[in-house]
């Protein structure tokens, strides 16, 4: 047994190359851990980058996510957009899918937020680690929420004394302050089938963001209910005009439609005078909501001088008197044409519309084409306000 054992006795006592051995069978251990390590380092990275491009959309999608039906497509469109441009900015990755989901948060049965949710997934490829393990999957996700209120439209029961055929929508006010999309339009109400019917008394709520500005278009058919001849301004029968909250004049696109096609009235509206809505503060009186009856028989300029006039009132004298008036400037009787709930501070706003109708004596009367009042109310507060002080902003909660 002793001769039997004595070579390997020799062999392990024998340590020429012995470090040279050791290293080589660690080397490939060694280079695998850096591998990891820089790969790891890399991932890392990624993963901020990615994260914040997650946080970055679904702020954007909960930002355009302002109410409820359409406002859901748009924030999902905005979050999606936002990722696909981020995307294109990431290090080289095997692909990133992503997820947009759309959602709310409640108290009750209120609805106190619109919420996006951004989920992304994306396939990384490693370098030194890849003959182990040749990607990694990274995924990253973000949730933002959009406080909301209600906002109600209240009809008020308004004399439509219009020859005219009238209709009023609201729309989210577009970001680049023009003409809204078709698609936008949300129909409130339309005068009846006779200019001595009485509107509609109906009040509408919708849930929107305290932060959306809300707009408001007029649509004017030229003897729709009753056919005159052509109306003071030119247009013939039939002939339609819109007038948007947003613009300064409303009829500053009188003759443009949403979307952007030309109506092709004959008419020719002022665009540089507001002569189609005033817009008045409401107080509470005795427990009912009252308006101060609108400034009448007039346009309305930038500097309050060089007004268009009706002196003789609503008389049938037909009598204008172009250029040569004075009174509240555009801004102050367009104060809140174009406003969003936190804007409100808790008040009540009345829209009185003129449609710039038939003859001159019936052109500068207010209130009496169309009129409804825009409130809100709700609020995290708790106030019952509406004024979205402590919710008009936009937050990432997850």
């Amino acid at each position: 047994m002793r001769r039997l054992f004595t070579p390997i006795r020799r062999l392990a006592r024998h340590d020429q190359g012995s470090v040279a051995l050791i290293f080589g069978l660690l080397l490939i251990p060694l280079l695998l851990a850096a591998g990891v390590g820089v790969d790891y380092a890399r991932a890392v990275q990624f993963k901020a980058q990615l994260q914040a491009a997650t946080d970055d959309a679904a702020l954007a999608g909960a930002s355009a996510y302002v109410s409820s039906g359409a406002g859901q497509t748009l924030g999902i469109a905005a979050a999606t957009n936002y990722m696909n441009d981020a995307i294109a900015a990431l290090p080289a990755n095997n692909g990133v899918s992503v997820t947009v989901t759309p959602g709310s948060t409640s108290s009750g049965s209120t609805v106190t937020a619109f919420q996006i949710t951004v989920t992304a997934t994306a396939t990384f490829p490693t370098t030194l680690m890849a003959v182990y393990k040749p990607t990694l999957t990274i995924t990253t996700t973000a949730t933002a929420n959009n406080p909301i209120v209600t906002g109600t439209f209240s009809g008020g029961g308004f004399s439509a004394d219009a020859s005219d055929q009238n209709t009023a929508y609201w729309y989210a006010c577009p970001a680049n302050g023009g003409v809204p999309a078709a698609s936008a339009l949300n129909f409130m109400w339309q005068n009846y089938n006779s200019g001595s019917d009485t509107g509609n008394g109906s009040s509408i709520s919708i849930q929107l963001a305290a932060s959306q500005h809300i707009c408001f278009a007029l649509k004017n058919v030229t003897g729709g209910w009753a056919n005159y001849g052509n109306n003071y301004y030119g247009s013939h029968p039939g002939d339609v005009q819109w007038f948007y909250s947003n613009m300064m004049p409303p009829s500053a696109d009188y003759n443009i439609a949403p979307g952007g096609a030309n109506t092709g009235t004959h008419g020719v509206y002022p665009t540089n005078q507001d002569c189609s809505l005033v817009v008045v503060q409401g107080s509470m009186v005795h427990g009912t909501m009252t308006y101060p009856t609108p400034t009448q028989w007039q346009c309305f300029t930038t500097s309050g001088r060089g007004e268009n006039t009706e002196p003789s009132g609503d008389t049938g004298s037909g009598y204008i008197c172009n250029g040569c008036g004075s009174g509240p400037t555009m801004a102050t009787v367009m104060t809140n044409s174009a406003p969003s709930c936190a804007q409100l501070g808790g008040n009540s706003y009345q829209y009185d519309w003129n449609d710039m109708g038939w003859s001159p004596y019936d052109t500068y009367n207010y209130g009496t084409d169309m009129q409804y009042a825009f409130s809100c109310s709700g609020g995290s507060s708790g106030s019952g306000s509406g004024n979205g002080t402590t919710t008009t902003g936009v937050t990432l909660t997850n």
